[in-house]
């Protein structure tokens, strides 16, 4: 059993290296409201797992192409999030002032962070939008994740979902931890939100390449 928790764990690590790069810069952006990326973060991996479960049950496997369509999403809410950043009136394009600002009351005790405070809170992603990206940056967690749960018995089927429920916590800490870190901490909330939408387009755009998405499915 304690093989099969190891390979869960290496399964886990190595289909969401991307995907801890692009939970830094949702955190980054989230700045005092990280408990909905969070939650967005537990859902869609949450998501990914069952699917994973129900299509190893079912013996079947989604087209390759196909599942390449889901990169759709991250280009989609890319496209949204860059256009909102660079329209003229975005108030984050005012100077490195508002950027002082924003890190400034990330460490303001609540108590004496003035009423303008929720409004900058209220900004960033919503918890489906992060679940969205999880989901739609989880064909590479498809293609690892049902043979191995296809190969292994329900017992250790059961073990393999825990551990990777447990790797979602140490994601979320760890990616937590570096936005909060006191020398990398400062550059990712600075950069972390300019840097969201061009990742959010890479991510789609590779998704959509590694599936042969154009060529199965639109013949391109």
């Amino acid at each position: 059993m304690f093989s099969v928790a190891l390979l869960a764990v290496a399964a886990y690590a190595a289909t969401n290296i991307d995907n801890l790069f692009v939970l830094l810069a949702f955190l980054a952006e989230a700045g005092g409201q990280r408990r909905r990326v969070i939650a967005g973060q537990f859902a869609g991996s949450v998501t990914l797992i069952v699917g994973s479960i129900l299509l190893a049950a079912l013996l079947t496997r989604l087209p390759a192409g196909y599942v390449g369509l889901l990169g759709i999403l991250p280009i989609g809410v890319g496209l949204s999030k860059a256009s909102t950043r660079f329209r003229p009136d975005n108030p984050s394009d005012a100077g490195n002032t508002s950027n002082t600002d924003q890190d400034q009351t990330a460490h303001t005790p609540a108590h004496t962070r003035s009423p303008a405070t929720p409004a900058t809170a209220a900004a960033g992603s919503s918890w489906w939008t992060v679940a969205c990206v999880a989901v739609a940056n989880g064909s590479d967690n498809l293609a690892i994740y049902v043979p191995l749960y296809a190969s292994h018995s329900h017992s250790e089927g059961m073990l393999i979902s825990l551990v990777f429920v447990v790797m979602i916590g140490l994601w979320c800490a760890g990616a937590a931890w570096l936005v909060e870190h006191p020398l990398l901490g400062a550059p990712i909330r600075r950069y972390g939100t300019a840097l969201l939408p061009l990742v959010l387009l890479i991510i789609g755009i590779s998704v959509i390449v590694q599936n042969d998405t154009l060529r199965i499915v639109f013949g391109l």
